[in-house]
């Protein structure tokens, strides 16, 4: 009987989580739109790993829908949302 419950748990638990990621068409345009930008102040191998640092912690957050919510707004309010990736992929390099 708990093993049951165990798998519906872990159903439930990979379901919920996938419904807060962005897709894989979305992952790919942030990714190359960082690596654009990035490249030039990071060097290539600094670049790919800022960039999927920061697209993979902002794809656990948010999915498609919420993050153009996010690129809706001001360049500000944007850096303030997405601040947690930043700084958190910058520490990483």
């Amino acid at each position: 009987m708990i093993k049951k419950y165990k798998y519906l748990l872990v159903f439930i638990l990979l379901f919920t989580s996938k419904s807060h990621a962005l897709s894989p068409e979305y992952e790919k345009e942030l990714y190359i739109g960082c690596y654009t930008n990035s490249k030039q102040y990071l060097g290539t191998d600094g670049a790919k790993i800022y960039c999927q640092c920061t697209v993979d912690k902002l794809s656990a957050k948010f999915n498609n829908e919420q993050m153009d919510e996010v690129f809706s707004k001001e360049p500000g309010e944007i850096q303030q949302l997405t601040a947690f990736a930043t700084i958190e992929c910058e520490n990483n390099k």
